[in-house]
């Protein structure tokens, strides 16, 4: 353990983490960063490895089974702007988040403009894909806030203190924009 942290490069002098030295020491993810930013593969891997689970969750529920290729073009452009990446104090999930709804909207937009084919995918029953069009759906008619919210907390498995940070709000407003977003998607789902 001692051995690993100390292959772990700290923060880099053009940025200043403002968080208490205590935090920064648990949390390999800033090191990381810095370290995948000057072109650490191992360290993007292990970056991979921290947050993949959670970008995995949040693309699936958005495209379904055929969610694979997304994912992975996620990272790549993740690490093909990852010398861009800057500290803004919100959590580094927060910018891959932005980078898998990108890729998330380029793929529905995609698979608007192929064919439709009257065979229905392996591994998805009809009543599942129903399922998760109706959530889809009914999660898109949010405000932009709520809906991020949502996607953050449920999707990515952020805690409301890393969504607050992300979203530039208070713990508060994110607890009231949770219960808004779930009472409107209750609702709507109700409507059906």
């Amino acid at each position: 353990s001692a051995q690993i942290s100390a292959n772990i490069p700290g923060p880099s002098d053009d940025v200043h983490d403002e968080r208490p030295a205590d935090v920064r020491s648990i949390d390999p993810v800033p090191g990381l960063v810095d370290a995948a930013r000057e072109g650490d593969k191992d360290a993007f891997g292990r970056l991979y490895r921290i947050h993949s689970a959670a970008i995995t969750r949040m693309v699936r529920f958005h495209l379904g089974a055929d969610h694979e290729d997304a994912v992975s073009e996620v990272f790549v452009r993740a690490w093909s702007a990852l010398p861009r990446y800057r500290v803004t104090g919100a959590p580094f999930s927060a910018w891959l988040y932005g980078i898998a709804r990108h890729v998330v909207t380029d793929e529905i937009r995609r698979r608007i403009r192929t064919t439709p084919s009257d065979r229905i995918p392996d591994g998805v029953t009809p009543a599942a894909g129903e399922d998760r069009l109706m959530i889809a759906e009914a999660l898109a008619k949010l405000p932009d806030t709520q809906r991020q919210v949502i996607e953050l907390k449920y999707l990515l498995g952020m805690k409301n203190p890393e969504v607050a940070e992300a979203l530039g709000i208070s713990t508060g407003a994110v607890n009231a924009k949770q219960w808004r977003a779930l009472a409107a998607l209750r609702t709507s789902l109700e409507e059906r």
